[in-house]
């Protein structure tokens, strides 16, 4: 049954009353963004795995000529991620909001569009493509490479799968689902490796192998991802959905902050890469795609964070919950901050091994200097990273779009332009540090005039309401039964502060322990330890009771159909019959009920 999207304000705000507002939501969070973060790191990596693994054999079988092949095709990529990521990040914050909002056709609409509007690009994209192969290469630093042909004309024929992938993707962890995308990339990666050594070694197909083997692997992880659609919980199905062109530019706007990182990372590559030719020549091709790859590994832990905070911090939001926003940003920023410092250290003191792996030895010195470099500025993209997913997911997409320009594009280009000349290839590493460098320090800058000015919370620019508990109880229970009695105790007093009649009381405390008390005896039963979450608020003369629970998927409500379950789902029962309405969602790794009496 859907559930009015205007559901009550749960927010609690007072400042005697923001310590337990913390310590209810934070195992929820903890929780959620340790699912998300993992999985999604690894996707990232994945995703990054791939091109990587290119790298490595191309440049092992075919030496600098390999590289650069790469290097002149990167930007082809960084276009197909532009699309990928404004969809699929516009369209999964859109979904994540919808679901916290128990919005279900929402959320089917925002998949539809997203994966319309998706095809329909990759479509293009390989059409124009196809027709302007040649300038293509010649524009993006690959005059006279000759073998860039038969490496990219399958990478263009296949647009629609490299764009729908990361579309996909990220779709499927907004609705609770970052395992399988795991899974999708990660057999993704050993297709491509295999069909690599395969088609290479095995059938000396050439460049055009290693193409093929990536394109393969791409159709791989949709086939994987599709497998999500078919599940029970499932909230992404095609329905009858407006599909304007307003539609799709609001949907790709809201991405748009993230996905302009790759548009902007795609031409600061044809600068650097032209820059290169005119400078070093080939050998500096080769030299700054190992750079480049190298880099994507660092890149892949903040992407991984950014993309596990996004489905957590808009869930959250579509739930008006700003205190679950928040614990889920300042988690994210000090992982990544760690994370970032631990990679920093092992580029510097691994960079010879890192370096030997690409078969390049005439230029092993060069590359090994140029990775020490760049392993200064990883913190400083860490933060960036981070920082601007977190304001695109929380709809302030000017400050995302601003950090993604000024690290990706502006100061990238100015740094290069001003460096390459002088350092080489080194020059490249130089400028990445700069541009970080220097966007990190006006972005703090920036916050900290702005929250002078007043309506922030922090440097975040996270901006807090405050609203009264008065209407408003929550507490958490453990998978001890005995708590619950205390509960019934608090929930008592609550009705009499807010002059609830007798009746409704009554079917207050029924629901919360009947609905608890089932999810205790029957929900928690691995023998690990669990926890609910429990709000009751008033909103329009309504009572809206939300339990959120960690447990595997369990719905009391549908248990309670059963014949055979009668006698332990009585009260379930009698609260599926008493209340207005009422829904279940499984919404990031949770459990979540919703009943309106």
């Amino acid at each position: 049954m859907e559930v009015n999207k205007s559901s009550p304000v749960f927010i609690t705000e007072k400042k005697g009353a923001k310590r337990q507002r913390t310590m209810n939501n934070q195992h929820f969070v903890n929780k959620a963004f340790r699912v998300f973060a993992i999985n999604s790191i690894l996707a990232s990596a994945g995703v990054v795995l791939g091109t990587f693994v290119d790298a490595i054999i191309l440049g092992n079988a075919f030496g600098e000529t390999g590289l650069s092949v790469l290097a002149v095709s990167m930007p082809i990529y960084m276009v197909y991620n532009l699309f990928g990521y404004a969809f699929g990040v516009g369209g999964s914050l859109k979904v994540s909001e919808s679901i916290g909002a128990e919005d279900k056709q929402g959320a089917r609409t925002y998949f539809t569009q997203a994966i319309f509007f998706a095809l329909v690009i990759g479509l293009l994209s390989t059409l124009l493509g196809m027709l302007f192969l040649p300038q293509i290469i010649a524009a993006t630093g690959g005059s006279g490479l000759d073998t860039a042909i038969d490496y990219l004309r399958p990478v263009i024929l296949a647009a629609p799968i490299f764009i729908l992938a990361p579309v996909i993707s990220l779709l499927i962890r907004s609705d609770a689902d970052p395992f399988l995308s795991t899974v999708g990339i990660s057999l993704s990666v050993v297709v491509n490796l295999v069909l690599d050594l395969v088609f290479i070694f095995g059938l000396n197909m050439g460049v055009f192998g290693g193409a093929l083997a990536m394109v393969i692997g791409q159709f791989v992880a949709v086939a994987v991802y599709s497998v999500h659609f078919f599940k029970k919980n499932s909230h992404l199905k095609f329905c009858r959905a407006p599909l304007s062109l307003k539609d799709g530019y609001h949907l790709f706007h809201g991405g748009f902050g993230s996905g302009s990182a790759f548009i902007y990372q795609g031409i600061s590559l044809v600068v650097i890469n032209n820059l290169l030719s005119v400078t070093v020549g080939v050998s500096g091709l080769a030299v700054y795609n190992i750079l480049f790859n190298v880099s994507l590994f660092a890149y892949a832990i903040f992407d991984g964070i950014s993309l596990a905070l996004a489905p957590l911090v808009a869930t959250f939001a579509g739930e008006k919950d700003t205190a679950g926003v928040y614990n889920t940003m300042h988690l994210s920023l000090k992982t990544a901050v760690l994370l970032s410092i631990g990679s920093g250290l092992i580029l510097i003191v691994f960079a010879a091994p890192i370096a030997s792996m690409f078969g390049v030895a005439e230029n092993a010195m060069v590359v090994v200097q140029t990775i020490r470099i760049f392993a200064f500025g990883v913190v400083q993209t860490c933060i960036n990273c981070v920082m601007a997913h977190f304001y695109q997911t929380i709809k302030r997409p000017t400050l995302a779009g601003v950090i993604y320009f000024m690290r990706g594009f502006l100061l990238l280009i100015a740094f290069s332009a001003w460096l390459i000349p002088i350092w080489g290839v080194m020059g490249t590493a130089l400028a990445i540090v700069g541009s970080e460098t220097v966007t990190m320090l006006l972005m703090f800058m920036a916050a900290v005039v702005l929250k002078k000015q007043g309506g922030y919370r922090n440097v975040l620019l996270f901006r807090e309401p405050v609203i009264a508990k008065d209407n408003i109880y929550e507490t958490t229970l453990s998978s001890d039964i005995k708590e619950l009695e205390n509960c019934v105790v608090e929930i008592e007093a609550f009705c009499e502060r807010q002059d609830i009649d007798t009746k409704n009381a009554y079917f207050i405390n029924l629901t919360i322990e009947e609905l608890a008390a089932n999810i205790i005896n029957f929900g928690f039963n691995d023998g690990k330890p669990h926890f609910i979450h429990i709000k009751i608020a008033l909103f329009d003369g309504d009572i809206y009771i939300r339990l959120r629970d960690d447990s595997t998927t369990y719905n009391p409500f549908e248990e309670s159909e059963k014949p055979d379950e009668a006698l332990d789902y009585l009260g379930v029962s009698i609260v599926r019959k008493k209340a207005k309405s009422f829904a279940y969602n499984r919404t990031l790794v949770f459990n979540n009920l919703l009943i309106i009496l």
